[in-house]
């Protein structure tokens, strides 16, 4: 991955393009399981999110996980439930 290739999804993210997919073939999880990323109990979960701790898509990942209302796994270094606060914080503001 070049500086080139985030700065093209940075770009596109400030553009609000969260629906792309683009962006995924530059994360941290395609080097990994993806059972991983849905996991039955909180020590799987912390497990994912180390991994997703040094993403450089992490962002976006968890953009597109709001935008599209993914309820299950881990998408940006946040859990289901963490997605679901995050959501009430931002509806508040």
């Amino acid at each position: 991955m070049t500086t080139t290739d985030i700065q093209h999804y940075e770009d596109q993210r400030t553009l609000g393009s969260y629906r792309s997919t683009e962006w995924m073939s530059l994360g941290n999880c395609r080097l990994v399981e993806p059972d991983i990323f849905f996991p039955s109990d909180g020590a799987g979960v912390d497990k994912a999110r180390k991994i997703c701790s040094t993403c450089p898509v992490r962002d976006h990942c968890l953009e597109y996980a709001l935008a599209e209302q993914i309820e299950h796994g881990v998408w940006g270094g946040m859990s289901e439930r963490a997605r679901r606060r995050l959501k009430s914080q931002r509806r508040a503001a």
